[in-house]
Parts: structure tokens; C-alpha cells; sequence
């Protein structure tokens, strides 16, 4: 298994994030918001299902640790993963909306390709954000971070380098095609954040807080 702890927690300069962005292709993160009230990606753990080595053609477990803003209603954790972590060619795995707000634990598993060096990346985006951006959003509270990871190898695996998740990507067409078709709720959600930050703020000064 593979946990990092500490090492993500935050985004950009928000926690602040350790050794930020955390990423193999120098995606950067969004720089709008604050620690732990708006989004951030803070870990990655990485598991085999079977409880043994994490070998080519075993099914793991990737599990994310976030900080979803509000209710969570608006943000969406993306995950993906590179047969060659030295030059990743990201593969979607799967998509999965926040539960609530706050800090939340998402996850989805999927059949390692071949590869003894490969890569996993956890990606948190506000309102579906930039999803025509592939495994790098660029929205102001986007976080993406990446983790390595040794996989053993199995001779007896026959299956290729590349294991793009078909049902995955249709989920992200139907994101396109959805943002693309209702720009008027996007523009409604986006007055909908700056009046909860403005009421925010109120309160804080109201209350004499910082």
C-alpha cells in the first residue's frame, strides 16, 4: 500500500501545500480561496484488493482525502492513472461528486495495465470545472496531485499499457455536453459562490474574526 499522509495537504499556498503542486507534468493548482474552506486536495492512499504486493493485473484501490467547499454539491474529485509514471499519458478512471463539504474520503478501484513504475493522479474541481482541460483543470480552486507507484511485475499478464476506462470517459462527454448546453446555471452557481463569500466575510466582521 501506498499512503502520503501529510505530504498533499493544502493547495497552492493554501495550508500551505508541501513541495506544491505535487504534480509529474507541472500542473498547477488554482489559487483562489483559503485553507480548508474552499477546496484542496490533502491525500492519497493507494491499496491492493487482494491485501498483497501491488502487481500488473491486480485491482486496486485509490482513495482521496478532500476538502469539498460548502456542501459539496459543486465539486467533483477526478482520478486517473499512467501505465509509465517517467511519461505519463493520463487515463481516466472515474469521477465521483462530493458528498457533503468539508473534508471527505472518495475512491474508486480499477485493474492495474503493465508497468512497474506507474502513476495515479486525484484531481478536485469546482461545478464540473474545465473538463475539456483533460487530467490538468486550470479553475481557480482546482488541486491536482499526483503519487508514483512500484508495481511488481507479472509475466503472466497479458494486458496492455494502456487501460483507458471507457465508461469513465462517456461520463466526462456527458459533463461537456451538459456544461456546453446550460451556461445560464453556470453563471447562476458562480453568483451563488460570491454571495456566500460576501455573507461570509459579513459575519466575520460582524463577529469581529478574521
Amino acid at each position: 500500500s501506498c499512503d502520503t499522509l501529510l505530504l498533499l495537504d493544502g493547495r497552492h499556498k493554501f495550508g500551505p501545500e508541501p513541495n506544491q503542486p505535487n504534480t509529474l507534468d507541472n500542473c498547477s493548482d488554482g489559487t483562489g480561496g483559503n485553507y480548508h474552506s474552499d477546496e484542496s486536495l490533502d491525500a492519497i492512499f493507494i491499496s491492493s484488493d487482494s491485501g498483497e504486493d501491488i502487481t500488473e493485473g491486480s485491482t486496486v484501490t485509490v482513495k482521496a482525502d478532500a476538502w469539498c467547499w460548502d456542501n459539496g454539491r459543486y465539486d467533483f474529485i477526478y482520478f486517473f492513472h499512467a501505465s509509465d509514471a517517467t511519461d505519463p499519458d493520463w487515463n481516466l478512471t472515474g469521477r465521483i461528486q462530493c458528498t457533503g463539504g468539508g473534508k471527505q474520503t472518495l475512491s474508486v478501484s480499477y485493474e492495474l495495465p503493465k508497468g512497474t513504475l506507474q502513476a495515479v493522479r486525484a484531481s478536485i474541481r469546482y461545478e464540473n470545472g474545465n473538463v475539456a482541460q483533460g487530467a490538468c483543470g486550470s479553475g481557480s480552486y482546482d488541486d491536482a496531485d499526483d503519487v508514483v507507484i512500484e508495481v511488481r511485475e507479472d509475466p503472466s499478464f497479458q494486458g496492455t499499457t494502456d487501460t483507458g476506462t471507457t465508461e469513465a470517459e462517456e461520463q466526462v462527454e456527458t459533463v461537456k455536453e451538459s456544461t456546453n448546453s446550460d451556461q445560464q446555471t453556470h453563471d447562476k452557481k458562480k453568483q451563488h459562490r460570491k454571495g456566500e463569500r460576501k455573507r461570509k466575510q459579513q459575519l466575520r466582521k460582524k463577529n469581529g474574526s478574521r
